[in-house]
């Protein structure tokens, strides 16, 4: 199986990069795993969108960062999605991580996996890709020592995380058409002539 994910990766840096953050993800608790995986897929989706969009001609971002329009974890999985860069599933799964991230981070105590609407999402979470090779693959090689919940959960989110990183990799800039200019060069030549 080894030989079989090699052969995919992007490339070795990515790679590396992407394993590092598995290995450290592994070892949180719960909550943790919640909050630093979703801040994760966040900052992923935000690379996405830095990379497709036009650079900012100043300093912050106007569109991506602080109280922007696309500076939320909902904003910028529905903007993917807009973009057709991810599908349905992909959106709705991205927003099942959303949603156990927001109930953990307003729970004082008691923040773990296994408890009902939690447990529910994640059920949710995992239940369209579970069936796949490279999911128990994942989840083997990865999070064998967690159970249940845990263990569905960083799976599913390593799969998210992973597929989003393939797609920074190929997101290219948006190039501008000379179509849409405010001003044609049509224009520019009928007014140089009157000089």
């Amino acid at each position: 199986m080894t030989n079989k994910v090699q052969k995919t990766k992007p490339s070795d840096r990515s790679w590396e990069s992407f394993t590092e953050f598995l290995d450290e993800f592994k070892g949180e608790t719960d909550r943790a795993a919640v909050i630093v995986g979703a801040a994760k897929l966040d900052l992923v989706m935000y690379q996405i969108l830095q990379r497709l969009f036009l650079p900012s001609p100043g300093t912050t971002d106007e569109l991506l960062e602080g109280d922007s329009p696309l500076s939320t974890l909902s904003a910028k999985i529905n903007i993917l999605y807009r973009l057709g860069l991810i599908d349905a599933n992909f959106a709705r799964a991205l927003h099942l991580v959303r949603r156990i991230r927001n109930d953990f981070a307003h729970e004082v105590t008691g923040c773990d996996l296994t408890s009902g609407t939690h447990r529910n999402r994640v059920r949710e979470l995992i239940a369209p890709i579970e069936k796949y090779e490279a999911v128990e693959s994942m989840r083997k090689r990865y999070f064998a020592d967690k159970r249940g919940p845990s263990s569905d959960f960083r799976t599913a989110l390593a799969i998210l995380a992973g597929r989003l990183e393939g797609i920074c990799l190929k997101t290219k800039t948006l190039m501008p058409t000379s179509n849409y200019k405010l001003i044609l060069d049509s224009w520019k030549e009928e007014n140089s002539g009157d000089k």
